[in-house]
């Protein structure tokens, strides 16, 4: 019964928790053609297109996400409620609608992205339509809980667990992953929760983990496939 109440939580947790040209040179002893703009103008021009210019060192905070449209299975192992599949959908006004599917029911997932932060606005249970809010619906939405802020350290908190690498490496059925992110997060009854992001693709892989050696129970959701 024990490891049935253990199992239990693990589903429950993890149900909670993307030219220039070179200048022109007149010839020489050939004046140079008037010009009727201000070099004020100019000036001013400049500062506003290197204003609009986005930022080199800002996160697309649609990396954390798969690309819209798409359905990506998990391969599982250990439950029966493991092999998921997470159906991601673009919603206006940067939110992002992902469903999971895990044999048992279909868990919706609604994201706003706003600048640095995301955030979860919405989460429903045997959830089996599509979510089609208007704009306003969407605008209404209260924050449940901070998914994750960037930049992204160790020791931040992402999706309620800790940061404890941002290079860690990970072997999924799709491919292997150098860059990923690492979370962790240790329950009262000393179960282990992991779960890997990789930018570009967004949650590829799930573990608990509770007890040691020969009696160890592992249980992990990992990606295999993009649709």
């Amino acid at each position: 019964m024990k490891w049935i109440r253990l199992i239990g939580m693990f589903i429950f947790i993890f149900m909670l928790t993307s030219c220039g040209s070179e200048p022109v040179m007149p010839e020489i002893g050939t004046p140079e053609p008037e010009t009727d703009i201000p070099q004020e103008m100019d000036q001013t021009d400049g500062e506003e297109a290197a204003a609009e210019e986005p930022d080199a060192n800002q996160t697309d905070l649609y990396a954390f996400f798969m690309e819209d449209g798409t359905v990506a299975k998990f391969k599982g192992e250990g439950n029966e409620f493991a092999a998921i599949t997470l159906r991601t959908e673009y919603l206006e006004n940067d939110h992002v609608a992902v469903y999971e599917d895990n044999g048992g029911t279909v868990t919706l997932r609604v994201y706003r992205l706003e600048e640095n932060r995301i955030d979860l606005v919405k989460e429903q249970s045997e959830y089996y339509e599509d979510y089609q809010p208007t704009a306003e619906e969407l605008q209404a939405l209260e924050p449940m809980a901070l998914f994750l802020e960037t930049p992204i350290e160790i020791g931040d908190q992402v999706k309620g667990m800790t940061v404890i690498q941002t290079d860690a490496q990970v072997e999924t059925p799709y491919r292997t992953f150098d860059e990923a992110i690492l979370l962790e997060n240790t329950s009262e009854e000393g179960a282990l929760l992991r779960t890997y992001l990789v930018e570009g693709f967004g949650e590829v892989r799930r573990e608990f983990r509770m007890g040691e050696g020969e009696e160890e129970f592992v249980v992990t959701s990992s990606l295999e496939s993009i649709e």
